[in-house]
C-alpha cells in the first residue's frame, strides 16, 4: 500500500498477505476505514486481531480478539502509549505533560520491512498542544504476536524531554475473572530465568526493575483462566523497567522504559525510536503461549542465520575460572594444540579462547607475548585443521581491569565513569559519548580483522548499578541508558553489517541482556556463570517460556554442585540449546581420555548431530515441570522438558531429578505427539526401546524412576 492520506469516510484499505510456510489462516491484514477525524484501523495477524481509533483527537485500543471475529458491542476506549514531556526544566518528581490528546491524524501507510512475509503499518500523528510528531509502528508476522514501537519527532525549535514512555499500553479484557500473572521474581546475577506466579489483585499491580542492567527480560504472562486465553508481553529494554496492571472488571496494561530523570532530550528536528513492545494474545494453553511468542521471536527477532554456522557444538575455554586446565604459563601454543585435539576428538565444532586469557591485559585487546609470541594465528590455523571455528573473548564496552594503564585512559579519562563505588576497578566506557563510541567500536572492529576470528564472544562484566550515570543535556538532566544503547545497538549492527560470516556471541555479564532488543543482535546468548545443580535446571525452564533456546548457550559444569556426568552431558546436548562443553569437562590431551567417557561424548555428540539439531531452528518447546501452567521454578522436584518436530513425527524429552530422594518417580505425559502415530521409543538409560501410539503415551504416560546415577531419563520419539 501507499503512502495514503486519511480523507474518506468509506473503507480505505484492505491489505492481504500469506505468510510463507503457513496455510492461510495465519495471513495478515490492516483495515482502516473510517473519516479523516476518526479513523478505524484492523490489525490482523491469523486469528489475533487489535482495533485502534482516532477518538477524540486519542488514540485509543478498542478491541482485542483471537477468534477472526470481532465483536462490536464490546468497545473500549483507552490511550494506546504513553508518552510525557517537559518542553522546560523542571525537578524530577515534576512528571512533565502527558499528551494524551490533541493528536491529528497526517497518513497512514505501510512501509516496506526488514522482514520477508510481514508488514510494518504506519500511523502518523501530529500534536496540536507540544510541537511533537509520533509514528505509530504495528509490525505483524502472522503469529499471535504484534509488535509496536514508536518514532517520535521534536518539530519545534527548542529541546524537549522524554520523561515517561509506554509504547504500548490500554485494556486487554473487558471482563475478567481470576487472572493469573507470571514475571521475573528475583532480580541478582545468575537467576536470570526465574519466573513465578501469582493472582493479579483488584486494584494497581506493580513489577518495577531499578537496578539497572537487568538479569531478566522484560516480560509478563497473563492467563485468564475462565477463558482459556493468554496475553504474553515482552519489551525489548535492557535496563529499568515497570509493568503495570490494573486489574477491575477487566484487565489494563502499562509497559515501558523508566528512569527518574529525562528518558531522552530531544533536540529540535530530531527523531527517536522507542523501544518496542512485543504482545501475543490467544486462546489455548500455556504451551500454546509458549510456542506462538517463541514462533515469533524466530520470524520477526532473531538474526537469520548461515545453517553451516549455526548451533554448532562448542567449547568455552576460560583461564580465569577455577575448574580449568592450563592455567597461568601452561595456558600457551603448545598446550592449546594439544587440547584443541582433545576437542576434536569429543566431536567439538567450534573453539572459544575465553577471556582474560589470551590479552596483554583490559583495554590492550593484543595476544600475551609471553604465552603467544606468534601471536594467535598457529592456534586459528591448527582449530581450522581439525574442523573447528576459532574465536576469541573481550570486553571493549570495558568493565573489569585495570583500564588505568590503557592509552585510551591517559588521553581520554572523561570517556571513563566507575559506576559502582564497590568496585572501583570496573571501568565503563561512556558510549553515550560519541569519541568513546567511535573508540570501542574501533577496537571491536580491529580484534575482529587483526585475528582474523570466526566468533567473537562478547562480555560486560560489572553490570551497570541503579539509575547508572546522568547528563546535564540543553538545561535537562537526562539518564545515560538510552543513549549509550543507541550508540551500542548501533556498533553490534555495524558490525553485522561489516562482517556477515562472523557469529557474533554475547555473554554480557555472565547471563544480563537476555531480553528481545539484544536478541536481535547477537547470534548466540550466554545465559550465566551460575550452572550448579540444581539451579541451572530450574532457570533454564523459566528462560524457555519467554526466548526461543536454541539461540542460547549454557556451559553445564563450569562451577558449583553438578549431577552426575551423565545427566551434565545430556543437559549439554538435550536442552534444546546451542550444546557448550566447558573445558574442564574434558582431559588435558587424548592420551589422557577415559575410553569410557569418550564414548558418552561420541554417543551424545551423534544423538544431537544427527536426531536432534536437524529440527533445529523450528522445534517445539513443551513445558512440564517445573514451570508450567501453575508451576513456577520453585515448584516441585523435576525438571521435564519436551521437544518436538513440527510435524510430530519426532522429539525427545529430558527428565532429571532435581532432589537427593531415589525413591520417587515422575509420571511424564508427553504433549507433542500425535495421538494417530506409532512411536519408537527409546530408553537412553537402557538403551533399548519399544513402540506405542500417541495416544497410549498421552493418556497413559510413562512412569520415569530414575537410579542415584544418571539422576535422569532421555526418551527418544520416531514415528514408525
Amino acid at each position: 500500500m501507499n503512502r495514503l492520506p486519511i480523507s474518506s469516510i468509506l473503507l480505505i484499505a484492505t491489505l492481504v498477505l500469506s505468510v510463507q510456510g503457513e496455510p492461510c489462516a495465519a495471513a495478515t491484514r490492516v483495515m482502516v476505514a473510517g473519516s479523516s477525524d476518526s479513523p478505524r484501523i484492523d490489525y490482523i495477524s491469523g486469528n489475533t486481531i487489535y482495533v485502534e481509533q482516532l477518538v477524540d483527537s486519542r488514540l485509543v485500543g478498542r478491541s482485542w480478539s483471537n477468534n477472526g471475529k470481532l465483536d462490536p458491542k464490546n468497545l473500549w476506549d483507552s490511550d494506546a502509549f504513553e508518552i510525557r514531556f517537559k518542553d522546560k526544566p523542571s525537578p524530577s518528581r515534576v512528571p512533565g505533560t502527558l499528551l494524551s490528546n490533541g493528536w491529528e491524524l497526517v497518513t497512514a501507510e505501510e512501509i516496506k520491512g526488514s522482514r520477508e512475509n510481514a508488514r510494518d503499518f504506519v500511523v502518523e500523528l501530529s500534536n496540536r498542544r507540544l510541537p511533537v510528531k509520533a509514528k505509530v509502528h504495528t509490525f505483524l508476522d502472522g503469529t499471535p504476536a504484534l509488535t509496536r514501537w514508536l518514532e517520535i519527532s521534536n518539530t519545534g525549535k527548542a529541546p524537549i524531554a522524554l520523561t515517561a514512555l509506554s509504547p504500548w499500553c490500554g485494556r486487554l479484557w473487558g471482563k475478567a475473572g481470576r487472572v493469573a500473572w507470571a514475571h521475573p521474581t528475583a532480580w541478582r546475577p545468575g537467576w536470570e530465568g526465574w519466573l513465578g506466579w501469582e493472582d493479579l489483585k483488584p486494584g494497581i499491580n506493580i513489577y518495577k526493575q531499578e537496578n539497572g542492567l537487568t538479569w531478566d527480560d522484560p516480560y509478563f504472562i497473563l492467563h485468564n483462566e475462565a477463558q482459556g486465553e493468554y496475553f504474553f508481553g515482552q519489551l525489548a529494554w535492557p535496563v529499568n523497567f515497570t509493568t503495570e496492571f490494573i486489574k477491575d472488571d477487566g484487565v489494563s496494561f502499562k509497559l515501558g522504559p523508566t528512569a527518574i530523570n529525562a528518558l531522552r532530550v530531544i533536540a529540535p528536528g530530531e527523531t527517536i525510536t522507542t523501544p518496542a513492545v512485543h504482545l501475543a494474545y490467544l486462546k489455548g494453553d500455556f504451551s500454546a503461549a509458549v510456542q506462538a511468542m517463541h514462533e515469533h521471536i524466530r520470524r520477526s527477532v532473531i538474526p537469520k542465520r548461515d545453517r553451516k554456522k549455526a548451533y554448532l557444538v562448542q567449547c568455552l575455554f576460560p583461564e580465569d575460572q577455577p575448574l580449568t586446565v592450563y592455567r597461568g604459563d601452561l595456558c600457551n601454543e603448545e598446550n592449546l594444540k594439544k587440547f584443541l585435539d582433545v576437542c576434536e576428538a569429543a566431536g567439538v565444532e567450534l573453539f572459544i579462547l575465553d577471556g582474560p586469557t589470551w590479552a596483554e591485559g583490559y583495554g590492550n585487546w593484543v595476544p600475551k607475548k609471553a604465552w603467544f609470541p606468534n601471536g594467535l594465528d598457529p592456534i586459528r590455523q591448527y582449530a581450522h585443521q581439525k574442523g573447528m571455528l576459532f574465536g576469541v573473548y573481550a570486553e571493549v564496552e570495558g568493565g573489569r581491569g585495570h583500564w588505568d594503564n590503557t592509552r585510551a585512559w591517559t588521553e581520554h579519562a572523561e570517556w571513563f565513569i566507575k559506576r559502582n563505588p564497590d568496585y572501583p576497578w570496573r571501568n565503563f566506557i561512556r558510549l553515550e559519548i560519541p569519541g568513546a563510541a567511535a573508540y570501542a567500536e574501533s577496537e571491536l572492529t580491529r580484534i575482529i580483522k587483526d585475528l582474523k576470528i570466526d566468533i567473537y564472544r562478547h562480555d560486560q562484566n560489572g553490570c551497570f548499578g541503579g539509575e547508572g550515570s546522568e547528563t546535564l543535556c540543553d538545561g535537562f538532566i537526562e539518564n545515560d541508558y538510552w543513549r549509550y544503547y543507541e550508540a551500542w545497538h548501533g556498533i553490534v549492527q555495524r558490525a553485522r553489517d561489516k562482517y556477515p560470516d562472523l557469529i557474533l556471541h554475547q555473554a554480557s555479564g555472565s547471563g544480563s541482556r537476555l531480553e528481545l532488543a539484544s536478541f536481535a543482535l547477537w547470534d548466540e546468548n550466554y545465559t550465566s556463570d551460575i550452572v550448579r545443580y540444581p539451579h541451572v535446571y530450574r532457570a533454564a525452564s523459566g528462560l524457555l517460556t519467554y526466548l526461543p533456546p536454541e539461540v542460547m548457550v549454557t556451559p553445564i559444569g563450569m562451577a558449583g554442585k553438578q549431577p552426575d556426568r551423565v545427566t551434565m552431558l545430556r543437559s549439554i546436548y538435550a536442552l534444546g540449546q546451542t550444546p557448550m562443553i566447558f573445558n574442564a569437562l574434558l582431559p588435558k590431551t587424548v592420551e589422557e581420555f577415559d575410553l569410557e567417557d569418550l564414548e558418552k561424548f561420541r554417543h551424545y555428540n551423534k544423538l544431537y548431530k544427527t536426531f536432534m539439531r536437524p529440527m533445529y531452528p523450528n522445534f517445539k518447546v513443551w513445558h512440564h515441570a517445573p514451570v508450567n501452567a501453575t508451576g513456577g521454578v520453585e515448584d516441585g522436584e523435576w525438571f521435564a522438558m519436551e521437544f518436538t518436530s513440527p510435524d510430530k513425527k519426532k522429539g525427545w524429552a529430558l527428565i532429571i531429578r532435581l532432589s537427593d530422594r531415589d525413591s520417587e518417580s515422575y509420571l511424564f505425559k508427553p504433549k507433542g505427539l500425535n495421538a494417530k502415530i506409532r512411536y519408537q521409543m527409546t530408553f537412553d538409560n537402557i538403551r533399548t526401546s519399544r513402540v506405542m501410539t500417541g495416544a497410549e503415551l498421552m493418556r497413559s504416560g510413562i512412569d520415569i524412576h530414575p537410579p542415584a546415577e544418571p539422576r535422569s531419563e532421555l526418551l527418544l520419539f520416531e514415528a514408525e
